[in-house]
């Protein structure tokens, strides 16, 4: 038989040991606990931003800058906010939100300028993407991919970040197509047709690739 004497000692004994564990945990989650940043003043929010933004060209989302600069999504949307009123109309360079991005951009009258200074940094993979783009007048994706193979979705998807080519629904498919930006850099007309050496276009893809290439970048 048990003996109920022994059991009411080790139950009573057993009581502060939980009590003694609950409090570590509590005090080890409070350790984790994160330590939260004093709001900060407007001013130094914006500048925190800017910096943010200046060293990631391709740009980044809300929630990436609210990781950086310690600052609430509404805080960090009002400062982005106010940052592109600042550099609307006046200066060389804007604030503009792509897609769910925010960076840094230089205006469309002033690309000209910077042209010789700023040469895109792609590989030739991605340049043969998109001078087959740029010889098409535009295409598919799917047909983008059928041709290059599918490293061009990585292509492709440069390319609309660094606004080069854009991309609009196209049935079942997406219909990509050299943008403004493109033209302008590249100092062609909008809309001007790509041919290869013989003054025709050509009909083979590589010829038609190679032309391209020619054309707008000054290489076989």
């Amino acid at each position: 038989m048990t003996d109920e004497n022994n059991i009411q000692p080790i139950a009573a004994e057993s009581q502060p040991r939980k009590q003694r564990a609950r409090a570590s945990e509590a005090i080890e989650q409070k350790e984790q606990m994160p330590t939260l940043q004093a709001p900060l003043d407007l001013p130094t929010l914006k500048a925190k931003i800017e910096s943010v933004l200046f060293c990631i060209p391709q740009g980044t989302n809300v929630e990436v800058i609210c990781a950086k600069v310690g600052s609430s999504p509404e805080m960090t949307k009002a400062a982005l906010i106010e940052l592109q009123k600042d550099y609307e109309g006046q200066g060389g360079l804007r604030i503009v939100q792509d897609s769910i991005n925010w960076k840094f951009k230089v205006p469309d009258e002033n690309i000209q300028v910077i042209k010789d200074v700023a040469q895109p940094e792609m590989d030739k993979g991605i340049l043969e993407t998109l001078a087959y783009i740029a010889w098409r007048g535009g295409s598919r994706q799917c047909d983008v991919v059928r041709v290059r193979s599918n490293k061009a979705y990585n292509h492709i998807k440069y390319l609309i970040e660094q606004e080069y080519i854009e991309s609009s629904r196209s049935g079942l498919s997406k219909w990509l197509a050299p943008t403004k930006k493109f033209y302008e850099y590249f100092n062609m007309k909008q809309g001007e047709t790509l041919i290869a050496p013989n003054k025709k276009v050509s009909k083979s893809v590589e010829e038609g690739i190679s032309a391209a290439m020619k054309a707008i970048f000054g290489e076989d």
